[in-house]
């Protein structure tokens, strides 16, 4: 394996949403652009197993490598599938579009790409992970430094978006030590025996801290490793801005987790243009207020690397 010409591993970043059609993999791509305009090295690795297309949003040609020749090699340097893009310069390892058996990753192929995600020489990783709430996708989701969500100010979005965190927290919560699984599965069948309403995660956790103490202070450190964030793609109406922060008052309220809103993104008919010329949005259309969001939210982003790395 080459070693890193930065001598550290890269920020992974995953992009994920609950339901597909909402702009995921416009976000991963436009975001990763907005980066390497910041004179940072970024790599995107288009995890849409089987719906690969990260090349088309980037403006790239069909790609000659993809992600499935790491798995032809004992012991393959996962930098040579990056392919740069000239203009932009930022590189793109390709989904595996050509071989349908990869949409779903066995176990070994999962763990093998997480290792060799750590060894791709770039500042920044961004993963642009499938729709939906299989295993694979929260996993990578759970393995990023950073989770962004994309959401879409309609009901059948927010509810898959709901369902993500739900589905992301029990596969999290999977990987604390047996005693505490016990101790947790004690109090949910407690709340099974109740009559009434359904009891929201925040009220498995009061209840959690009431009876065991110690495990739910283990839940609570272990769910503060997440670092969570929200952004709203298609906004229209002026009221559709105030989605983030309904949802961040609802996470809190119901999972008893922060859901850090980054920004919002705007409808504009210029991204379908783009994608049906085969470029990328980010460089034809530099004044439009996506490209004003993008670059606000990548800034922001690369702060808060910056202030965790000096604390």
């Amino acid at each position: 394996m080459n070693a890193l010409t930065n001598n550290k591993p890269p920020q992974i970043w995953a992009v994920a949403s609950g339901k597909g059609g909402v702009g995921k993999s416009f976000v991963a791509a436009n975001l990763g652009l907005a980066i390497a305009a910041h004179q940072k090295k970024v790599v995107i690795v288009d995890l849409d197993l089987g719906s690969a297309n990260m090349h088309t949003c980037l403006g790239i040609p069909d790609p000659k490598s993809t992600l499935s020749n790491l798995f032809k090699q004992k012991n393959p340097d996962i930098n040579n599938l990056i392919e740069y893009d000239a203009d932009s310069n930022i590189g793109l390892i390709s989904g595996v579009a050509d071989n349908l058996q990869m949409a779903n990753l066995k176990h070994f192929q999962k763990l093998k790409i997480m290792r060799n995600l750590s060894h791709i020489d770039a500042d920044y990783v961004i993963l642009d992970l499938g729709a939906g709430t299989s295993f694979n996708t929260i996993d990578f989701f759970l393995h990023a430094d950073q989770a962004l969500l994309t959401v879409m100010p309609e009901p059948t979005s927010v509810e898959n978006t709901y369902r993500f965190i739900k589905c992301m927290i029990a596969r999290k919560l999977r990987s604390l030590p047996q005693k505490t699984r016990k101790k947790i599965n004690d109090v949910l069948i407690l709340h099974k025996s109740k009559k009434g309403k359904p009891q929201s995660f925040a009220t498995f956790m009061t209840d959690m801290e009431t009876k065991f103490p110690d495990h739910e202070k283990m839940i609570r450190d272990t769910l503060n490793e997440l670092h969570l964030n929200l952004i709203v793609n298609q906004v229209i109406e002026t009221s559709d801005t105030k989605l983030g922060v309904s949802m961040a008052i609802i996470f809190r309220k119901y999972f008893d987790i922060d859901l850090n809103i980054l920004g919002y993104l705007y409808h504009d008919v210029h991204v379908v243009h783009a994608l049906r010329g085969k470029k990328a949005y980010y460089h034809n259309f530099p004044q439009s207020r996506n490209v004003t969001s993008l670059n606000r939210i990548a800034l922001q982003l690369i702060s808060e690397v910056k202030q965790e790395a000096v604390s």
